[in-house]
This record gives C-alpha cells, structure tokens and sequence, in this order.
C-alpha cells in the first residue's frame, strides 16, 4: 500500500497517511464533498494533462486548491491555471523574460547573494540558525531582484507572503489583508514600470509580444503574486529540510561533499522525496473519462498527489528511500505538462548555488542538535518547513 510521505509538523507526522489501494479511488474530504483521489504516478501525469480536466470551476473565482491562496480571478484576467488557448497565450507570454541569457545571469546573481549571506552568517559566530539567517532571505532577496523592488520594500514582501500562506493562530482577514496589500503594491509595482521600463522581470511581461498579444496589468500582477507565493517559502524549505535530510544520511552528505557531481542529483532527490507541504489541486471533469481504471462522470471532481506520485514503487525504486545516488528527474514536484511550475528553472539554480556553496564553504558543518527529530516544525502553514536548524 502506499502512503503519503511524512509532514513532519502536521497532525499526521510520523504516522504517513495510508493510501488506497487503487491508483484512483473515491475519497471523502473534510467538508464532506466526494472527490477521485489520484496516487499513481502514471495516472496524476496523465490527470496534469488531461483535455476534459479543468482547473477552473467558475467566472468569478475559478481558482481551487492550492491557487486559492492567490486569491480570484476576476474580469476575464488570463492566469497560468486558464485552460486551453488561455493559459497557451499567457505561460508564452510569461516565459519570454526568461531568457538563457537572463537565466545565466540569475545563477552568478544568486551566487552572489549566497556569497554575502553566508558571510554574515559565519561573522555572527556558531551556532547559526541556517533559516533565519540563510533559507529564508535567500529567495526573497532573489524575487525582490527579479522584479527590481527597492531594498527598503523588500521585508514586506516577506511578512505578506508568511501570511498569505498561513493555516492557524492568523485570522481569515488577516490573510486577506495581507492578500490585498501585497496586490496592492503589485499594481503601484506594474504601474511604475508601465511608465518607465526597466531590466526586470515585471518590465519584460508588459513588453512582451506575442502576434499583438499583450499581457494586460492585471495579468501581470497575477503573474508577479503566483512566482511571490509559489517561488518563496517552498524554496526556504527545500534548502532547509533538504539539509536536514543530508544530516540523517551522513554517507551521503559525505558523498556530495567529496563529490559536487552529485550536487543535481542530490537537488532532484531532495525534490522528490521531501515533500513541500499541503499544497493541493482539484479538477473537475468536463466530460466523460476514464482513468486509472475507473469512469470519472462529468462534474466529478478530481485531486492530483504529486507527492503520492513521487513514492509510486511502480515508478522509483525503494521510493521510501532517500538516495541522491538514485538517476536524477522524473518527478513531478513541479508539476507535469502545460501548467509545470514556471519557476522550475529558477529553484532548481538556487537549491544547487545554496547547497553547493554551503558545503563547500562549511566543510565541517554540523547540526547543533544531537536529535534532528527533536526539531522543531511549523504545522501552521500551507508549505511544511523547520522553525530553526
């Protein structure tokens, strides 16, 4: 049977969630409603991807899952979770700032903000606190580059975000204050820079050109909110669960030390194995189909678990084991098809600059703790991550 991979922090750590047998089965959720459950990793690529599988449910606020925390869509604003031609126009329109040049030259600015952090981490004397100080100004500090936003704004981004994907001990309008004033700042972001353009991300969505097809400001402000949420604290925690799984397995934290050839292929595992969080989708069937061996009826909802996916036997051998030796790729932590993470490119140089650089600088790091289970977890949030290591 499989499971659904540990959550330290939630209220199933420890004891992973059985699975049904069946790669697609009919699940009730907590508020009651029937929905197909998708595990199999064949079968939640083949559900990413599928035409009658629709991850907008209405006009007026067609986003469900995890694209709720984003907030609606609204006015017809295109949005990278718009299905068929919809989504086509804008993930092209989205992609054009990211170009190879670009691309390359994010890895030497990354590799510079990881220079300085580290810097002063090591200045404040051991032992240091790798996500306060390293994990989580690290993306931020890369967003707020990207979309050129000046060093003094740049806490707020941080705070809203927390917010915005926090579950417990915060208010309902709390969240969507925070929701709002970070939309707010967008538009007065979009705004400046649709008077004067720069050399930035923001700037190179409302110049991009696709037949006449223009990326409108809303649609831009959406684009920015999406890789703000999607881009920061999945990032903060893959840099430090990730090194809190290299700290379980010394061997292998041995062997990426001695060897930074390993260092993709200890990003991909860390990606596979280590889940990111709560994060969820659900579809819905806008026809007729069968998958997994089952008939899902028109108006049947349907949840995708990559994170089921990436422990499918059938898939990864031993994929209860975490092995960085194991061939790199083929999960789908980002997603499969059409709607893949956009930013997929952008964490996988920022998971390989922060864990390569931080053993290569600190070849004696340690944990100060003698129990990593004792650590800390934050179970309050959308994206699992560590208090403190």
């Amino acid at each position: 049977m499989q499971t659904v991979p540990d959550y330290p922090g939630h209220t199933f750590a420890g004891s992973p969630v059985p699975l049904p047998r069946e790669p697609v089965a009919r699940v009730r959720l907590p508020s009651g409603d029937t929905v197909w459950l998708v595990t199999g990793y064949e079968e939640v690529r083949t559900a990413l991807t599928h035409p009658l599988l629709s991850r907008q449910v209405g006009a007026d606020d067609p986003q469900v899952g995890s694209a709720g925390v984003i907030g609606g869509a609204r006015g017809g604003v295109r949005t990278l979770q718009s299905d068929g031609a919809a989504h086509g126009a804008v993930r092209r329109l989205a992609a054009r700032p990211f170009t190879p040049r670009r691309v390359a030259r994010l890895r030497e600015r990354i590799q510079g903000i990881t220079d300085g952090l580290l810097d002063t981490m090591e200045r404040s004397g051991s032992p240091a606190d790798l996500v306060s100080s390293f994990a989580y100004p690290l993306p931020i500090t890369v967003i707020c580059e990207l979309f050129a936003v000046p060093e003094g704004d740049r806490a707020r981004f941080g705070v809203w975000s927390d917010r915005i994907v926090t579950l417990l001990g915060i208010s309902e309008q709390e969240v969507a204050d925070a929701r709002d004033a970070l939309q707010g700042y967008l538009h007065e972001l979009v705004t400046a820079r649709r008077a004067e353009p720069g050399d930035d991300v923001v700037s190179g969505w409302l110049t991009a050109d696709e037949n006449g097809d223009r990326l409108t400001d809303d649609e831009v402000v959406r684009l920015s909110q999406t890789v703000i949420i999607g881009g920061y604290e999945t990032t903060v925690n893959s840099i430090s669960a990730g090194m809190w799984r290299l700290f379980q397995h010394p061997e292998q934290l041995a062997a990426v030390r001695a060897d930074p050839g390993l260092l993709r292929g200890t990003v991909e595992e860390i990606l596979r194995y280590q889940p990111q969080g709560l994060f969820f989708l659900i579809m819905v069937a806008r026809g007729d189909l069968e998958l997994g061996g089952v008939t899902i009826r028109e108006g049947d909802g349907v949840m995708p678990l990559p994170n089921a996916a990436n422990r499918d036997a059938a898939r990864f051998a031993d994929p209860a084991r975490f092995d960085i030796h194991r061939p790199p790729g083929g999960h789908v932590a980002f997603g499969h098809g059409a709607h893949a993470c956009l930013g997929s490119a952008l964490a996988r140089i920022e998971l390989e600059v922060a864990l390569g650089t931080l053993l290569g600088r600190f070849p004696g790091l340690r944990p100060a703790v003698a129990d990593l289970d004792e650590l800390a977890w934050r179970g309050d949030r959308l994206v699992c991550g560590l208090r403190e290591l």
